[in-house]
């Protein structure tokens, strides 16, 4: 039995409108990745999708509502990027938590600026939100129990102290990707030299030689 020629419409009509609405959205992303979210309006994102404003505003709504989309993605898209069991090794870790952030960041430029910097204006990054999403993840550059236990570390530096450095090499890093200061290359660098400094600072002898070693590696390059 055929389906109704109106049903086919509806049908056609709503898979038009989710293309309509990607592409737009797409347009969002590289006009905030390139532009900044301050100078980009709904009536740029309209002309340069090739719709009207009304189009813009029925399918998403506000510049407000376009942002909080953003990052709803971008928590999203990053749920499953520290899903991997991290390694043990402390140089190891730190290679693998800005390694994973990287990749992500390599395969979608435009939406991780975009989102990146929709992110800062809602604050998700705020050290002070218990169990936010960036807190977590960079638990897993954090010093971990077992390092202490077997001596790796110290323990005359407070782990809460490490782990802010960390947070903090981290933040200022990601900036300087997001408004273009730096590339994805210079950001790894910098972050996980900022990370194996701040492992340093409380290693034991063994581990800080690995660190320093490292750490001039890096510096050769």
């Amino acid at each position: 039995m055929k389906k109704p020629l109106n049903a086919l419409g509806n049908k056609t009509r709503q898979v038009n409108k989710k293309l309509r609405r990607e592409r737009i959205f797409n347009t969002a992303k590289r006009l905030i990745a390139t532009k900044g979210l301050e100078y980009f309006t709904v009536n740029e994102l309209a002309n340069e999708a090739g719709v009207t404003t009304p189009t813009v505003h029925n399918l998403f709504g506000k510049k407000s509502d376009i942002i909080k989309e953003l990052v709803s993605e971008l928590i999203e898209q990053m749920q499953g990027v520290f899903l991997d069991n991290p390694p043990s090794d402390p140089i190891e870790n730190a290679k693998f938590f800005i390694g994973n952030m990287v990749s992500a960041f390599e395969k979608n430029t435009n939406f991780y600026r975009a989102a990146l910097m929709s992110a800062e204006q809602v604050n998700l990054f705020d050290p002070r939100i218990p169990n936010g999403l960036f807190q977590r993840a960079q638990q897993l550059a954090a010093p971990r129990k077992e390092w202490y236990e077997s001596g790796l570390f110290l323990g005359n530096i407070e782990p809460s102290t490490i782990m802010k450095r960390v947070h903090d090499s981290n933040r200022l890093g990601r900036l300087d990707w997001v408004n273009g200061y730096i590339d994805l290359n210079q950001y790894r660098h910098q972050v996980l030299e900022s990370i194996l400094l701040a492992y340093a600072s409380d290693a034991n002898p063994e581990l800080y030689a690995r660190l320093s070693k490292e750490i001039s590696l890096l510096n050769s390059l």
